[in-house]
């Protein structure tokens, strides 16, 4: 099944262990009723699921590159796109001098992995075309492959400071920059229409070094679409130093996302369907990434029992708090600034999002960060009004959550987060403040 992030689940259910303390309360109106009972790690089940393919195709956005997860796996990613054909040029009637010609790439700022190391990129001509015409309807994959040709056309061996947003120049070999150069100069038959210049360059893939590389990055265009570079010099009393930037398609450029899950955590699932697994089958862990792409989804298993001691129930206060386990998620990797949680409905589709019961606006977490302390660092929901509706609903409530990057695609941001669900310490736990009578 391919889906073009539209998220569909089916729900698991893992245990965990609940613990009653004492409790004091600052609120005075709370503490001083003897009939509240708080319990500090309430049973949360997690799993894990892993969508199958999903849309890569007319984002402009270049993700290039490759990276070894301890936890994900290595994911290595490679673009392609057809080269538009440039409608004017200014060689044709110009007395030029062609300098050279580079693939230009800007870097947009998202990465993942370490950037302190070397940078490895291969750029080939494809051998053949994106799709059967010059129409620009079809979807591609994060599976999706075009074939190429064997001689690269361009390489780069560099580093990578993507906060900077240097542009990145890949100089194209002489033979293939002076034959574009001439098929523009002489106005071949090439250069009639889109049909004929796809057939003479039917498109270009750049490709990562998926064994030395240890990073991964997006890129933009110049000027949105551009990606040819040509330099040359106008002749005349005093000669002036140009460029041209020839522009690819954006409807027909796509990213190619590839997963080897051998020797990683992830080593479980299947790169090519979509699964869901217990944390118990994970090493007791769940699993969050948006280029996987993966989502966290808990459940409440035992929530009735609060009902077994009295007649009547109500949850007061019920946090949901997400520990971050430092070892984890340390460097190079960095924390997602926000984490939604949407509810899910029996077929376990994300239905609607957890909203504040102050704003009426989505709860992100409150990102909150100590490394002062050990797992110091947290994301805390007030999920209060949804603990209630499922002790309302009683055993016939199909409800889940789900644990989501704020996100419309998988290139939004870079969201990675890795929680032991360990029966004793886990790093999701929920709170509950409950009042009995």
């Amino acid at each position: 099944m391919k889906l073009i992030f539209t998220y569909s689940f089916f729900g698991l259910i893992l245990f965990c262990a609940c613990q009653k303390t004492s409790v004091y309360f600052q609120d005075n109106s709370i503490s001083s009723d003897p009939n509240i009972t708080f319990w500090d790690n309430y049973a949360v089940s997690l799993s894990t699921y892993k969508l199958d393919t999903f849309a890569t195709s007319g984002d402009s956005i270049w993700l290039l590159g490759s990276h070894p997860d301890p936890e994900f796996g290595r994911i290595s990613a490679s673009g392609f796109a057809e080269i538009q054909r440039p409608e004017t040029y200014p060689f044709k009637d110009v007395n030029v001098i062609f300098d050279s010609a580079a693939i230009v790439l800007i870097p947009n700022g998202s990465y993942y992995g370490d950037t302190t190391q070397p940078f490895r990129l291969t750029a080939y001509t494809l051998s053949e075309n994106l799709g059967t015409d010059t129409a620009s309807s079809k979807t591609y994959y994060n599976t999706s492959s075009t074939l190429r040709n064997n001689t690269p056309i361009a390489s780069i061996n560099t580093l990578i400071k993507p906060l900077r947003k240097d542009s990145l120049f890949m100089r194209l070999t002489e033979s293939f920059s002076a034959d574009l150069y001439q098929q523009m100069k002489n106005s071949t038959s090439a250069m009639n229409n889109q049909a004929g210049f796809r057939s003479y360059l039917k498109g270009i893939c750049i490709e990562p070094d998926t064994i030395n590389n240890k990073a991964f990055y997006q890129f933009a265009a110049p000027g949105g679409a551009g990606i040819i570079r040509m330099y040359y010099t106008v002749k005349g009393l005093y000669n002036e130093s140009k460029y041209f930037d020839i522009q690819y398609i954006p409807s027909k450029q796509y990213n190619r996302i590839l997963f080897n899950y051998n020797a990683s955590a992830f080593s479980a699932f299947s790169p090519s369907k979509s699964q869901l697994i217990k944390s118990t089958e994970l090493n007791n862990k769940a699993f969050l990434n948006n280029y996987t792409p993966s989502l966290i989804k808990l459940e409440f298993p035992d929530i009735l029992d609060v009902k077994q001691t009295y007649p009547y129930v109500k949850v007061m206060r019920a946090e949901l708090e997400i520990r971050v386990n430092q070892q984890l998620n340390t460097y190079p990797y960095t924390l997602p600034g926000s984490l939604i949680v949407y509810i899910s409905n029996q077929n376990n589709d994300l239905s609607s999002i957890l909203l504040s019961s102050a704003t009426s606006s989505p709860q992100t977490g409150n990102l909150s960060i100590n490394d002062l302390v050990a797992n110091g660092t947290k994301y805390s929901y007030d999920i209060t009004d949804y603990i209630n509706t499922l002790i309302s609903e009683g055993r016939f409530s199909t409800k889940s959550l789900f644990l989501s990057p704020y996100i419309s695609s998988y290139y939004s941001s870079t969201s990675r987060l890795v929680v032991n669900n360990q029966t004793t310490d886990p790093d999701i736990r929920l709170k509950l403040y409950v009042l009995g009578l």
